[in-house]
């Protein structure tokens, strides 16, 4: 116990050497889970009350077209601009704007557009009565050739696929919305009578809630979704100095050293063990002190770990444990710090994307998903997920700890291995 002391004692002295590195690996995930939290809850809250500019042409003068600028307007997310100098704003003006990437959206309502939809209307819903209640006048059927009037909406081929989606849904939801209302006035002006009530209330509503029972479906913020993946980036971050002090030791020749002292490879292995363990629960502890203190004060939603510290602290050791373990790996078979340092910042990299912390395994392709199952990043997010989220026991994350305790044994085996084998040669 006494060798072991000494030992860690000396894997402190090596970090003490390369104090700012080593301060960067605690600074640096700290910035990223504020700044990544701070927009991503300023996105889901509204916080910053953002309004996106959409431009609108309207070359329509009726009443439809009117409640469509309306009902945009009255959207909190959307600022409508129909002039410009304080002329109206023509299709062409729109297009050079989007063309040149000074606006984002550009809507033209077409001439005669309401006209057309109250036409059209009309003579559908006088078609459809004369069915059902004939009589000697029968209106003309609606003509094939006439086509539906177009709103077009252009969007910057700079906006992705997902954005431009979201906003055509909501666009062409809101001009149902409208066109239903025309379709009951015109059933009003032909019965004489009052049928608002078809379109006052919707008849089915939708509840959103997150099935956690101590929660009682409360839906989780911005905050317990970041938190558990930078915390996990930033204990797996330690495979970095941890690599590039084996290989010093390697190229120094202190290793050849410290095998000449009467302490145990055994011995050697479990005090970078213990220091680098360590390190990953200071990690650990400092994010959860960010998301408790921090993140309230600058506005965000804080952090509530009642009851379940404990098991997120298991969690963070096992997956520390299987970082030390991919760590040691690396600066095992590494022979130059030119090898282990950008070998192990993009595999870390690697990991943290297959695994699911900045996109969800469920959005990813198949093979993707198939590959998010063996990734250590992913086991302890779903650890993480179980207790911070699902209100898991400690028994539920047996299967996860066991998977990322594995993970350690592998790698730690492979490395003795390798090592004992390159040293016989």
């Amino acid at each position: 116990m006494f060798k072991i002391f000494h030992a860690i004692l000396k894997e402190l002295r090596l970090l003490k050497r390369d104090i700012v590195g080593f301060a960067i690996i605690f600074l640096m995930p700290v910035v990223l889970i504020i700044t990544i939290t701070s927009i991503q809850n300023s996105v889901e809250e509204g916080q910053n009350n953002i309004q996106l500019p959409i431009l609108l042409a309207n070359n329509d003068d009726g009443e439809l077209s009117s409640n469509i600028i309306s009902d945009l307007k009255s959207n909190g997310n959307y600022q409508i601009i129909t002039s410009l100098e304080d002329k109206k704003l023509t299709e062409e003006q729109g297009r050079a704007l989007i063309k040149s990437g000074d606006y984002k959206i550009l809507i033209v309502i077409p001439e005669s557009f309401s006209e057309f939809i109250d036409e059209q209307t009309n003579k559908q819903v006088e078609n459809l009565l004369n069915q059902v209640m004939p009589s000697e006048n029968e209106t003309v059927p609606l003509a094939s050739s006439e086509k539906a009037k177009e709103v077009k909406i252009y969007f910057d081929p700079a906006l992705r696929e997902s954005f431009t989606s979201n906003i055509k849904r909501s666009i062409e939801g809101m001009v149902s919305e409208l066109e239903k209302n025309t379709i009951y006035k015109s059933f009003e002006k032909e019965l004489g009578a009052n049928i608002d009530f078809f379109g006052s209330e919707n008849l089915i509503k939708f509840t959103e809630t997150s099935i956690n029972l101590d929660k009682g479906g409360v839906k989780p913020n911005a905050v317990e979704h970041n938190l558990p993946s930078w915390t996990l980036f930033a204990i797996f971050f330690i495979v970095i100095p941890l690599s590039i002090n084996l290989v010093k030791e390697k190229n120094q020749g202190t290793y050849i050293r410290l095998r000449t002292l009467p302490i145990s490879k055994f011995q050697l292995m479990m005090s970078k063990i213990i220091v680098y363990l360590v390190v990953c629960m200071i990690q650990f502890f400092l994010m959860l002190l960010v998301g408790i203190y921090l993140f309230p004060a600058m506005g965000l939603p804080n952090l509530n770990i009642d009851g379940k510290l404990f098991n997120m602290s298991i969690v963070a050791l096992f997956a520390g444990l299987a970082a030390i373990g991919f760590g040691v790996l690396i600066g095992t078979i590494a022979k130059t710090h030119e090898q282990a340092a950008p070998f192990g910042a993009t595999s870390v990299v690697i990991l943290a994307a297959v695994g699911g912390l900045w996109f969800p395994v469920f959005a990813m392709p198949e093979s993707m998903q198939m590959m998010a199952k063996i990734s250590p990043m992913n086991w302890g997010l779903e650890g993480f997920y179980d207790v911070l989220l699902r209100d898991v026991g400690l028994f539920a994350l047996v299967p996860n700890l066991l998977l990322l305790l594995t993970f350690f044994i592998i790698n730690i085996t492979i490395a003795v291995a390798y090592e004992k084998k390159t040293n016989q040669v």
